[in-house]
């Protein structure tokens, strides 16, 4: 009994893999470059586009900044794909900003959206909504929980979900910017999906300890 409770334990904790850091993407010129990280667990099961600009308007063209205006309109945004092989899943993704202000005619908040199709349809929101900062000298940075992104084609999009940076209650203007600043990370987990049978497995370890418990009292 003990012997199947040691081994029930070892395969429990070998089934809890560890986030790490994914990709990075970086900004010169205005333009977005991903580099992934080619020591991360199972990298080669997922594919990481660079970030795209959804009928926003000019773009900025200074170091180190992924900018543009127009963020007010509806279905504006910056997209970003993520392709996970068959079988495959990013567990426990989280997004982190290096920084990010804007105009102050800019969206008051932005906010990450898994499942964007296109248009206005977003898919479901996801973590916490980055309130804009105005002015590089008040830019902020943050993580945003994303979850599970799972096999197939993903689309993140990144939109205003909030008023002006200077009047929050008021509708964002149409020529308002924001700005991300420095990179942009994704940490997570690529592993299995997991089935039924290893779920199971689990299970009863986690039922094999409470007995344990319970006969040890």
């Amino acid at each position: 009994m003990k012997k199947l409770l040691i081994a029930l334990v070892v395969v429990a904790i070998a089934s809890v893999a560890q986030a790490e850091l994914l990709a990075t993407w970086t900004f010169e010129g205005g333009n977005s470059t991903v580099a992934t990280e080619s020591t991360a667990a199972n990298i080669d099961k997922v594919t990481f586009g660079e970030l795209t600009r959804v009928n926003l308007g000019t773009a900025s063209t200074l170091v180190n900044q992924f900018a543009s205006n127009n963020w007010g309109t509806e279905g504006n945004g910056i997209s970003l794909a993520v392709t996970v092989a068959s079988g495959y899943e990013i567990a426990n993704s989280v997004i982190g900003v290096g920084g990010l202000n804007g105009s102050n005619t800019g969206p008051g908040t932005l906010q990450w959206s898994l499942g964007y199709t296109g248009g206005t349809s977003y898919g479901t929101d996801v973590g916490t909504a980055w309130t804009v900062a105005y002015s590089s000298g008040s830019s902020v940075a943050g993580e945003v929980a994303v979850g599970t992104i799972g096999s197939g084609a993903n689309t993140l999009f990144l939109r205003s979900t909030g008023g002006q940076v200077a009047t929050p209650t008021a509708t964002p203007a149409t020529n308002g910017g924001a700005r991300l600043l420095n990179n942009l990370t994704m940490n997570g987990t690529i592993q299995a999906i997991p089935e039924p049978a290893t779920m199971g497995l689990l299970g009863l370890g986690a039922l094999a300890l409470a007995l344990r418990r319970k006969m040890s009292k």
